[in-house]
């Protein structure tokens, strides 16, 4: 039995385009690579893999995908996301694991025209080139608007059971899953936060700073999150979840009212009594109070202090 590996991004059109291939009585093995701004794996994927009978497996990348990240060789889509190298950067990685696995081409679910920036034929076929994998990779939902494959050459898979689909619809997809029994539809796939305006001005601000770490990265998921000088940035709990998230940071320099519910500041980086002072105020800001008595926590001592709210100019100022 021949066998290959799949990109799965945990959208429709990855699955369908695993389902087409075993229709052809071919092992996949399913990777979904995890840049940091994707979500993780889900039950549902696992119900999926079990269901349709492939495995499927979660690769690192992030401290890769980074590197990408700042530089990318071929520029950034509407927002901060590099399409073209990160679909370049999943190819490669896919490429080390076929000699692992004995794997005999890669699996996508691109669909020609479907994304304008890494998915027009022209940029599909060059980042094929890219990735040094010219003929190895099939599209089995737009099979037949590209030339056949190398797998198609040999042989291995037919030509006649791939599809033609193309553009942003999803009626023949929905058709798809009917077929072969998906009830509960995956979202579409373009969940990647990169894509987020809000979003990305917080990962602007930390690859300014040179603070694109994992632990950071991960940081930037919960909260507001306030820029206070150079080295100094403050993170604001939204509510009772993320306040209990950032009060489990241990050695962490952490901000909150004494005698009341409200917000819990974390302070990361290099910082004075003057960043400490504003994020006191920050809190009260976010207290809905005009002064609080704010309880200052930093390396197991705590510090009590009233403080007047910040003004509406200042939280506009320093927010990122």
């Amino acid at each position: 039995m021949h066998r290959a590996i799949a990109l799965y991004s945990g959208g429709l059109d990855s699955l369908l385009s695993i389902l087409v291939i075993k229709e052809q009585k071919i092992e996949v093995i399913a990777f979904k690579f995890q840049t940091g701004f994707v979500l993780p794996l889900k039950e549902q994927d696992l119900v999926y893999s079990q269901k349709f009978g492939f495995s499927i497996e979660e690769i690192d990348i992030r401290k890769k995908f980074f590197s990408v990240l700042k530089n990318p060789k071929h520029g950034y889509g509407k927002n901060l996301n590099p399409c073209i190298d990160c679909k370049i950067l999943m190819l490669k990685e896919a490429k080390e694991l076929m000699s692992k696995y004995n794997a005999s081409f890669i699996v996508t679910g691109e669909i020609v025209f479907q994304r304008l920036m890494s998915q027009k034929r022209e940029q599909i076929l060059h980042i094929e080139n890219e990735a040094s994998l010219k003929g190895l990779i099939v599209r089995p939902l737009s099979g037949k608007l590209l030339s056949a494959t190398k797998p198609e050459l040999d042989g291995i898979i037919d030509r006649e059971m791939l599809y033609d689909i193309w553009g942003r619809g999803r009626k023949k997809q929905l058709l798809l899953a009917q077929k072969y029994g998906i009830h509960k539809i995956p979202q579409p796939s373009g969940g990647c936060l990169l894509t987020d305006p809000l979003f990305c001005k917080k990962v602007k601000d930390i690859i300014t700073y040179d603070e694109l770490t994992i632990e950071n990265v991960e940081l930037l998921k919960i909260g507001r999150h306030f820029r206070l000088s150079e080295k100094c940035k403050a993170i604001v709990g939204r509510d009772e979840g993320e306040n209990e998230i950032l009060m489990n940071r241990k050695g962490a320099v952490l901000i909150h009212p004494l005698d009341f519910k409200g917000p819990v500041i974390l302070i990361l980086g290099e910082h004075s009594e003057k960043e400490i002072d504003k994020a006191c105020e920050i809190c009260v800001y976010y207290s809905k109070r005009k002064h609080a008595l704010i309880v200052t926590r930093k390396n197991e001592e705590e510090k009590i202090k009233e403080y007047n709210a910040i003004s509406e100019a200042e939280v506009v100022k320093y927010r990122i």
